[in-house]
């Protein structure tokens, strides 16, 4: 692994945030895994595992939220920290990120998810007539 300093408080893991991305001030940030997933990743004819993690998001005093996540592959362990104004867009804006950043290394990597190229991270659509019900009691949102 690269330079992410990491121990352990208590079950919480703290690390090392990137340096350019690390608005919050903190040296090291609490990173207590909520959801990973496992990608295969092809690097010079080989075969190897990137782990997405994400972290529970945490409030930042006087600004905000921050969720942090961690890219793990060939080495590399990068841990960016995304603020939010709450820990709802904070999730949300990580999930963005990952999409942004996975996007950008699959210009130079061949990535999969189960197979496929779609990893997983983009926007979520489940069609329009899905769209036109509320999930949760299944009637509609415009009446």
């Amino acid at each position: 692994m690269n330079t992410t300093a990491e121990t352990l408080q208590g079950a919480i893991e703290m690390v090392r945030p990137q340096e350019a991305a690390n608005w919050t001030g903190m040296e090291l940030i609490p990173f207590e895994t909520i959801a990973e997933r496992f990608l295969d990743l092809e690097h010079e004819g080989h075969q190897a595992t990137l782990i997405v993690s994400f972290g529970k998001p945490f409030a930042v005093e006087g600004r905000g939220w921050a969720c942090p996540y961690r890219i793990r592959a060939l080495g590399g362990d990068h841990v960016t920290p995304v603020g939010g104004a709450d820990s709802v867009q904070a999730l949300q804006l990580a999930l963005h990120m990952i999409h942004n950043e996975l996007s950008m290394m699959a210009k130079h990597h061949k990535i999969t998810f189960m197979g496929t190229d779609d990893l997983g991270f983009g926007r979520a659509s489940a069609g329009e007539d899905a769209a036109a019900k509320c999930p949760v009691v299944g009637m509609s949102t415009s009446s």
